[in-house]
């Protein structure tokens, strides 16, 4: 189902609503700040930044927060993008932008979940292809082909993390660590820093690129940490569009055999970085 091409208006033949799926839908804001336009086609990929309007306030005045967006994921409601909640403004709905200008609007969110999801305008597109947002280069041929469930990410494995902070990074599971709504999450010592929060992680095996999760976390030492893509696929209810077979909507998952408590500390309370508003969000 539309695996390589999510364009969003196909959503209109689907009537399942989000609070059947056990969404909560944020209020709409009492007035957007656009110092972009709007953008239209603008294609999607996961490691995108995802740049939320000012909220309001002294700082809200001068500044926007930039983040990274995840996978687009597939549910009864339609295709959604994934992002840290830690980034977001709940319970305000803001438009978010990238490069080019807005693409979604608002977002859905569970308690018992550190990732929520934006919903594309129409007219814009998703590809389930991964890009280092500070480069442009790609990790093989950057199609993911799946996902890898949780109890296969053992302790010592090898991942990749986006992010427009620190881009393209890879390093090894070390352990877990509770995120802010007291889920599990996998720390790495793979290099992030806040704005990198919310971005995709990843594995390469002998099939092709695989989905492991979003950047939900930051240790100490500035290791990214993140959500299994399996939790937050079983706590929406969704599936991962690829350019492999389909795996479904799977069940809860379990830690692989041996998983060890990170033994450092953990920031799951703050992410994104301030830049100015309506700037670009490169570093230098």
């Amino acid at each position: 189902m539309l695996h390589r091409n999510l364009r969003r208006r196909s959503l209109a033949l689907l009537a399942v609503s989000l609070c059947a799926l056990g969404f909560a839908s944020a209020p709409a804001a009492s007035a957007e700040i656009r110092p972009v336009p709007d953008a239209y086609g603008y294609d999607y990929s996961p490691g995108e930044p995802t740049i939320w309007a000012a909220v309001g306030g002294t700082a809200g005045a001068y500044f926007d927060r930039a983040c990274t967006g995840g996978y687009a994921i597939a549910g009864d409601s339609g295709f959604f993008l994934t992002t840290a909640d830690i980034c977001s403004p709940w319970p305000i709905s803001l438009p978010v932008r990238g490069d080019a200008g807005y693409y979604a609007d608002g977002f859905y969110r569970r308690s018992d979940d550190p990732v929520v999801l934006l919903q594309m305008r129409d007219g814009n597109d998703a590809h389930q292809i991964l890009a280092d947002p500070t480069t442009g280069s790609y990790p093989g041929n950057g199609q993911i082909v799946g996902w890898t469930p949780s109890d296969q990410q053992p302790v010592g494995l090898l991942i990749g993390k986006m992010g427009i902070d620190t881009g393209w990074t890879e390093g090894q599971i070390l352990g877990t660590a509770d995120g802010m709504h007291g889920e599990q999450l996998l720390c790495t010592d793979a290099s992030a820093s806040y704005g990198d929060v919310g971005g995709p992680v990843w594995r390469m095996d002998e099939n092709g690129l695989r989905a492991l999760g979003t950047v939900a976390g930051i240790t100490a030492d500035g290791g990214a940490c993140y959500r299994p893509i399996q939790e937050t696929l079983y706590r929406y209810g969704a599936s991962l569009p690829s350019y492999g077979p389909d795996q479904g909507r799977p069940g809860p998952g379990t830690f692989a055999p041996g998983m060890v408590a990170y033994d450092g500390a953990v920031n799951v309370r703050s992410g994104g970085r301030s830049i100015d508003k309506g700037d670009e969000w490169r570093l230098g």
